[in-house]
């Protein structure tokens, strides 16, 4: 073909190619000595498609392919909000783990959250084609082709201060962002979810707070970015952390009020927490399960086989065999035969079910094989063993009771469509043990109160969501969430 790229054969690794429309990546791998090329072209939603190397087949507008790179050494004080002469604020925040698959830059512009690529120390590129430099004096210039959209600077609107708490013996390090302009300004606590450990990627939650002039305090999660202990902390080491954080909010002459706001998997701890404590002015939720672990994975595994079109009996023999896996995990080196026998027949149902074997498991289990859909394929022999550990009391805690020892006003957002949380039966049961919270659901959003895209190919919509491509969260979210705040931290 005329024009050919002549990067055949480049090394593994993601690169980059610039279109008339976007970006294209390619994403070159060795799987058992086998090469495989794979491109994103996240204009058109299509991901993981194979090819040869030659990008242009994909689009005859692509640059030569540059190689991305990781993010510079200082990028977490690159990380918060700028804002232009004109057009929306711009938030660049980050998730440095690869727990969602890989690590992602994240840009936000009103509801939009486009991904971004470091091509080198300087320059970022958003799957939209749009250039991000970085400049002198904490400034960004935006670019399109060689045009300069903009030039925005840090904005002036918060203030930030690093801050230090323990835990149980446990140093935790974090940022507490408050709104300029004289204080006290009421607070809270954001805790996060399973995914994303670092203090970064939680600026996308706390914009709605800020706005009802509530100062947010994040930090990063037990054993990741700065703060110190052992990674994976429990749901009860995750609301110890919460309370100790809420402690050193309550101490602060220029914190008055303060609330908790927590998202999906720290909305186990956050009840916790807040059914111990009469000082709260406020606990918000973001997807919050009101039921147990156990039921809220079996849920989100079984829902995800189901969005792709799994057959309902390989559905319900998944389920049977995850909950022969969760009922076994913490049960020692000699559990009950009954146990073993049932977890056997359940294993050797899933085998059969030739639909799972077509299956793609998410880029996000490849990592963590216990998030995966699919239960483990591996010999009970050898899986007895792993899960012959301690047991987790974590898996079979029911929130409900908390909920209703909980004083102070409460707020949860689902979206309707919500894959990790059975939301109709945690509305149910919460609102059963506390008729006085304030619930809304919202029709056609997913977890993360975002509109699910459409026409995406070679993703399922949970990989599409956590994967941040052709993200826009729900209209109105966060504007409810700061209307609510501002009503009930008003002073009396």
């Amino acid at each position: 073909m005329t024009g050919a790229d002549p990067g055949s054969g480049r090394p593994d690794g993601v690169w980059l190619a610039t279109t008339a429309g976007g970006i294209v990546l390619v994403r070159v791998s060795t799987v058992d000595g086998v090469r495989q090329v794979r491109f994103d072209d996240p204009v058109r939603g299509r991901y993981r498609q194979p090819g040869g190397d030659d990008v242009r087949l994909i689009d005859p507008t692509a640059s030569l392919p540059r190689p991305v790179v990781d993010r510079r050494p200082d990028f977490d004080r690159w990380c918060g909000w700028y804002r232009g002469d004109s057009g929306p604020e711009l938030l660049l925040t980050h998730i440095p783990e690869a727990d969602l698959g890989e690590p992602m830059v994240l840009v936000q512009q009103g509801d939009a959250v486009i991904r971004a690529y470091p091509l080198d120390a300087r320059t970022l590129v958003r799957e939209d084609g749009v250039e991000i430099t970085f400049e002198p004096d904490r400034r960004l210039t935006l670019r399109r082709g060689g045009d300069v959209l903009g030039v925005l600077s840090r904005t002036d609107r918060v203030t930030e201060e690093p801050v230090e708490f323990s835990a149980h013996g446990v140093a935790l390090r974090g940022t507490l962002i408050s709104p300029s302009g004289p204080g006290p300004h009421p607070g809270a606590v954001v805790v996060h979810g399973a995914a994303g450990g670092q203090r970064d990627y939680y600026r996308l939650f706390v914009t709605a707070l800020l706005a009802a002039g509530v100062a947010a305090l994040i930090y990063d999660k037990q054993g990741t970015g700065t703060s110190g202990g052992a990674d994976r902390p429990s749901i009860f080491d995750q609301a110890a952390a919460a309370g100790a954080a809420l402690d050193l909010l309550a101490g602060r002459p220029d914190i008055g009020p303060v609330g908790l706001l927590g998202f999906s998997n720290g909305m186990w701890s956050v009840p916790m927490v807040a059914a111990g404590r009469t000082d709260l002015a406020f606990v918000a939720g973001i997807g919050s399960p009101g039921v147990s672990m156990v039921d809220a994975e079996v849920h989100r595994r079984t829902t995800v086989l189901r969005d792709a079109g799994v057959s309902e009996a390989s559905v319900a023999a998944v389920a049977r065999a995850w909950r022969a896996v969760f009922a076994l995990d913490g049960a020692g080196p000699d559990p009950a035969a009954e146990l073993v026998a049932e977890l056997r027949a359940a294993l050797a149902g899933v085998a059969g079910r030739g639909d799972l074997a077509s299956y793609e498991v998410p880029a996000y289990a490849v990592h963590n094989p216990m998030l995966s859909p699919l239960p483990p394929s591996i010999p009970v022999e050898e899986l007895l063993p792993l899960l012959a550990g301690p047991a987790d009391p974590a898996g079979a805690y029911d929130p409900a009771p908390d909920y209703a020892r909980i004083t102070c006003p409460v707020l949860l957002q689902f979206g309707e469509w919500d894959v990790s949380v059975p939301v109709a039966e945690s509305v149910r049961r919460i609102h059963a043990a506390r008729p006085e919270v304030t619930i809304r659901v919202y029709p056609g959003l997913d977890h993360l109160l975002n509109r699910p895209p459409t026409g995406i190919v070679g993703l399922s919509a949970e990989e599409t969501m956590y994967a941040y491509h052709d993200f826009r969260f729900g209209t109105g979210v966060w504007a409810d969430l700061t209307g609510w705040l501002r009503t009930v931290t008003a002073a009396p």
